[in-house]
């Protein structure tokens, strides 16, 4: 299956982390980079990386806590979320993915939770409970109308969500830096 990723842009480059990348051919997926001019027919399923905060304005809050916005960025997980729920296409949205997957399906986000930011914590996942790390100062508030929580963390932030009907997930911590199962995501495919 070939992923399409979205990527982060910078200064002056393009770039995305190599741990993503290990991670997808890890599950024996391909992939290749989309930028906001990539055409997104080719793609089989999409991966939406970490990254900086979305602007707060996609979600009609004025901006208290949101750090190095980049609109281009914020358009370019919109097309891609945007087209995997028309065509009905896997998607995979990591720390900031979730949070554009809520945000561009209708939901909101907290700008800023202290106790989440480079700290270790469990998460439940029905009745298993796991060890995830966490780089996060934002998390969901308002959950989008179409989308289900799998997994919150103790404190009660939610950290895995799902699509209802379609096979669009987002987890809050980073599964490629640590050896976290996404069976219940690469089973879908």
């Amino acid at each position: 299956m070939k992923f399409g990723v979205a990527i982060r842009k910078n200064e002056t480059d393009y770039f995305v982390h190599q741990s993503y990348l290990y991670m997808l051919k890890k599950y024996g997926h391909t992939y290749d980079f989309i930028t906001l001019e990539t055409n997104l027919n080719s793609f089989d399923a999409f991966l939406l990386p970490g990254g900086y905060d979305i602007d707060p304005i996609h979600y009609n809050q004025e901006n208290y806590a949101s750090n190095h916005i980049d609109y281009e960025m914020d358009m370019l997980d919109k097309k891609i979320i945007l087209f995997a729920y028309q065509t009905k296409k896997p998607l995979l949205g990591i720390c900031r993915g979730i949070q554009s997957i809520n945000v561009f399906l209708g939901g909101t986000l907290k700008q800023n939770i202290v106790h989440h930011m480079n700290e270790n914590h469990f998460i439940s996942m029905g009745n298993r409970y796991m060890l995830v790390n966490s780089f996060h100062h934002q998390s969901i508030d308002k959950l989008a109308p179409e989308l289900e929580v799998l997994g919150t963390s103790l404190d009660g932030e939610i950290e895995v969500i799902k699509h209802k009907f379609l096979p669009i997930y987002g987890v809050q911590f980073h599964p490629e830096l640590f050896s976290f199962d996404l069976n219940f995501f690469f089973n879908e495919l």
